[in-house]
């Protein structure tokens, strides 16, 4: 049985109004949709034999992923790929060896090909998310829309397209076309696309507690933080370096991590037909997922394996209040979870965002166990970007403590981070300079670190 995809609501909601309208709860957009043929969803499928795929997992193999065939149907949560994009001299000399598609249509073709078999292997509610860059400038190539077309082909439904930030604008990047001249100015690459599909249906089926019933995976690892940076469409991370990780176009392990935990319960697969040089399956680990990986050059899969090896689940760290982990993993904000990790500390008065009369806004403000008064600064977020080491991050707070001193001398400014960047972290580097003298904060604590607790409730601006 079949059934379109929007519906009325049993409840009235919002109509479709103007852009830059706020708010969208039981928001009703059935005139919008009604301008479009619906897409096809089917509700009645059943979910593959997962027993076929027995000694396949956490595998990698050598092969072409237009066939496959070691994948039962209907048995794959979520692929994750970054096919290459078959340009640079490595991918020159495969084009001489008739390892790749040497034009831009058989490229297309190879790629139709590639996912028609993971439609074949994805289960019913499976999504796809695959990164792609677009090509050339003399003219521009959307390979981003080219493969959106090709996956709406196969009858897969859209449902987003998030926009990489994988670089800064002011990069040493010299493709500026015509410098500071209107005759050919170029527009330089800094962004690159995940296109986010799903197979016959939106939702995830059975419902987690019928998953748990039928011993199927059904627990989610997504903190509060993460949830909410990883539903934007425009992630910031860092790009990978070709040399570290042996490949000529690999993409952060983070990127596929923070995929992974959004679509995915902890022990489905995950699925790479290009699985290179094995971010993926390092990321699936990483996560509690398992892996299936396919290349066609085995140098790629000998580093990926060591990758693999070398890599490990991430746990969450243990501080000596396990509450305070249960915290983050139940949904409070960092915020929240910072106001319990004082409360631990035995701090008391804890405000929030106080503004200050220096014009900025503290996080914390709270009175020590020795009675002191102390504003808190907070870094970081708990997503897999990792917002902590960024250095624009731990400048922006430590520009933030400088205009709090400036006013209040008296007041000292402890920063409490998700995470402390080392050097050669550039952030790193920074907090280290700043922490070797007197300088704008006291000292920085890691807030689910192993001595958060102990080091706040011990905190003093000066010895006694």
């Amino acid at each position: 049985m079949t059934e379109p995809a929007q519906s009325p609501s049993s409840r009235s909601g919002t109509a479709t109004r103007a852009f830059g309208v706020s708010k969208r709860e039981n928001h009703d957009s059935t005139a919008f949709y009604s301008r479009f043929d619906p897409p096809i969803i089917d509700q009645t499928r059943e979910l593959g034999d997962r027993g076929g795929l027995e000694g396949v997992i956490d595998t990698l193999i050598e092969g072409d992923s237009r066939d496959m065939g070691a994948i039962p149907d209907g048995t794959v949560a979520l692929v994750v790929t970054s096919p290459p994009y078959f340009v640079g001299k490595e991918y020159e000399s495969d084009v001489a060896n008739g390892r790749v598609p040497d034009t831009y249509a058989s490229y297309l073709s190879m790629l139709e090909d590639v996912f028609a078999e993971c439609v074949r292997i994805l289960e019913p509610g499976g999504r796809m998310a695959v990164n792609v860059a677009n090509l050339g400038r003399k003219p521009y190539r959307s390979l981003s829309g080219d493969a959106l077309r090709i996956l709406e082909d196969l009858g897969l439904l859209a449902r987003g397209e998030v926009i990489w930030v994988k670089a800064k604008g002011a990069s040493g990047s010299t493709a500026w076309g015509s410098f500071q001249s209107p005759v050919n100015p170029v527009l330089r690459d800094l962004t690159e696309r995940i296109l986010v599909v799903s197979k016959e249906r939106f939702n995830r089926t059975p419902n987690p507690t019928r998953r748990r019933e039928m011993d199927l995976p059904h627990e989610s690892s997504l903190w509060r933080d993460e949830f909410i940076e990883a539903t934007t469409d425009v992630w910031e991370m860092a790009a990978e370096s070709a040399t570290t990780v042996g490949h000529p176009a690999p993409f952060p392990v983070d990127l596929p991590r923070r995929v992974i935990e959004l679509f995915t319960f902890v022990g489905d697969v995950v699925v790479d037909p290009f699985i290179g040089s094995g971010t993926t399956a390092v990321a699936a680990k990483m996560t509690g997922r398992h892996y299936i990986g396919y290349d066609t050059d085995p140098r790629y899969l000998e580093r990926a394996r060591e990758r693999i090896a070398g890599s490990k689940r991430l746990r969450p760290p243990e501080p000596p209040e396990p509450s305070l982990v249960a915290g983050v993993t139940k949904g409070l904000s960092v915020r929240d979870q910072a106001r319990l990790t004082l409360e631990a500390a035995g701090y008391e008065d804890i405000r929030l965002q106080v503004r200050h009369r220096s014009g900025t806004t503290l996080d914390l403000v709270a009175l020590s166990p020795r009675g002191e008064r102390v504003g808190f600064l907070i870094v970081g977020s708990y997503t897999s970007a990792r917002t902590a080491t960024r250095i624009d991050v731990i400048l922006r707070q430590l520009g933030s403590a400088a205009a709090v001193r400036a006013v209040e001398p008296e007041l000292p400014i402890v920063l409490l981070a998700t995470d402390i960047p080392t050097p050669p972290n550039p952030a790193g580097k920074v907090l280290e300079a700043v922490l070797s003298g007197p300088g704008p904060v006291a000292t920085v604590v890691e807030l689910l670190g192993m001595e958060s607790v102990g080091t706040l409730s011990e905190f003093q601006s000066s010895p006694t």
